[in-house]
């Protein structure tokens, strides 16, 4: 649980870079994504030796057609999801993406057998509901060209999730995450064919910095999907930005008076208590 904990703090440290590196050092789309895919590759790529086991002998056809499925979806929703970071501010795309734990929650319970724990359901509901209203208060959602294409790549995320849960019987954490780095790469390079000196050479380290950020997140993600499945691990993500807000409250000695987020995060620790209770 310690891992997704670090993950969900990977995530919050990559949105925030991604967001400098896209809005103030005005890196163009078609540079960024395949560049960061180059470094998630090769960052990983230091993991594979120790961690990066594959089960060959069970790779059939089956899982080579959902590992095939799974590129198409990443390109697509990585594609519109920099869109959003680039072009939204990022409230408008934390509203959006706010969404997508309770679309992972029902997607797993849909397609996932071994999810289907009508306890743990509810209660990932539950957790996912509280954030989703603790977050609300008196933002909106502007559903511009740019936020339909947010949308889309909340939706497919989410989807993504439940691919992933089905590779790990074959690839380690490790393994399907350089694989799929790998080929989207690969994907990008020839749909934006970028050049290296389209990055100014000043932000070259915040660039790997948000790979590791990205790296850290997703390796640990998968682990957790592995080791305690899709619904509690996506219950687990959602207190990453309770920690920050402690942190903030008890380190930094930042008042608020906001009682809603503490709510919320009684809420979410409950339910993630509860779901580990049920199973």
């Amino acid at each position: 649980m310690l891992q997704v904990i670090i993950a969900s703090i990977g995530y919050a440290g990559g949105v925030a870079i991604d967001k400098i590196l896209l809005c103030k050092a005005k890196i163009g789309i078609k540079v960024f994504i395949p560049m960061l895919f180059v470094l998630l590759a090769g960052t990983t790529a230091f993991l594979l030796p120790r961690f990066g086991a594959v089960n060959w002998h069970a790779l059939n056809t089956r899982y080579l057609l959902i590992f095939l499925l799974l590129i198409v979806v990443v390109v697509i929703w990585n594609k519109f999801y920099y869109i959003g970071i680039k072009k939204e501010s990022l409230h408008e795309l934390e509203l959006i993406m706010l969404l997508s734990p309770l679309a992972t929650i029902i997607f797993a319970m849909i397609f996932l057998p071994s999810e289907r724990n009508i306890g743990v359901f509810i209660a990932g509901v539950v957790a996912s509901v509280a954030f989703i209203v603790s977050r609300l208060r008196r933002h909106h959602i502007r559903l511009s060209q740019t936020a339909k294409g947010t949308i889309l790549a909340m939706l497919l995320l989410s989807f993504e999730s439940i691919l992933i849960k089905e590779l790990l019987n074959v690839f380690s954490p490790v393994a399907l995450y350089f694989f799929r780095t790998l080929l989207v790469a690969v994907v990008f390079y020839f749909i934006y064919r970028p050049r290296l000196k389209d990055v100014p050479f000043k932000f070259t380290g915040l660039l790997i910095i948000s790979a590791c950020f990205g790296v850290l997140q997703m390796v640990l993600k998968y682990y957790g999907f592995q080791q305690l499945g899709v619904i509690e691990t996506t219950m687990v993500l959602l207190l990453g930005p309770f920690l920050v807000y402690a942190f903030s409250f008890f380190y930094l000695k930042e008042k608020t008076n906001n009682k809603r987020d503490i709510a919320c995060a009684l809420v979410v620790v409950s339910c993630i208590i509860y779901s580990t209770m049920v199973k």
